[in-house]
């Protein structure tokens, strides 16, 4: 084989492998959807263990305790979103800024203002601080919130070098 054969055979191998790679969170279409409960810390923590939602925050709208959520509306939608708030009984409405923001009248309400954010991930911040300061991207911290509210088995979400970090503090 020639040099400029095995080049284009490894370009092309590469090209194949970039293609076939998922997408990562920034290159998916995210939708974003706001709810209001009675403790934005379940809301979180509850929102966190549904497939497809890929960042949260919590915070204050309106004098309500808020928790909103980016996720992928190919894995999850709103309708599975409420039904897993109904289930923890932690869910009020679903927040939106205009009335075109909500598909169903019910269970809507149209929020003047924007939300305040505060910092998320409470219960992992506050049971487990040597997890939280390894760096966690954000679907690292979602999992851990939520296992560190609920309990159970530790998810595997830790890279080998954070792993080893851990051990070491």
């Amino acid at each position: 084989m020639t040099k400029d054969f095995k080049a284009l055979l490894v370009l092309s191998t590469l090209l194949a492998m970039i293609l076939a790679a998922p997408a990562s969170a920034a290159d998916q279409e995210l939708e974003t959807a706001t709810f209001s409960m009675y403790c934005y810390w379940t809301g979180e923590a509850t929102l966190g263990r549904v497939d497809g939602v890929v960042a949260s925050r919590i915070g204050h709208w309106g004098g309500q305790e808020i928790v909103q959520v980016d996720y992928d509306p190919r894995l999850t939608d709103v309708a599975e979103l409420t039904a897993a708030l109904k289930q923890q009984r932690s869910y009020y409405s679903r927040l939106v800024s205009t009335p075109a923001d909500g598909e169903s009248r019910d269970e809507v309400k149209v929020q003047s203002g924007k939300p305040r954010f505060i910092e998320p991930k409470h219960s992992l911040r506050t049971r487990y601080p040597k997890l939280h300061a390894l760096g966690l991207t954000e679907q690292q911290a979602i999992a851990l919130n939520s296992w560190s509210y609920f309990g159970g088995e530790m998810p595997d979400v830790l890279t080998e070098e954070q792993e080893q970090r851990l051990l070491k503090r």
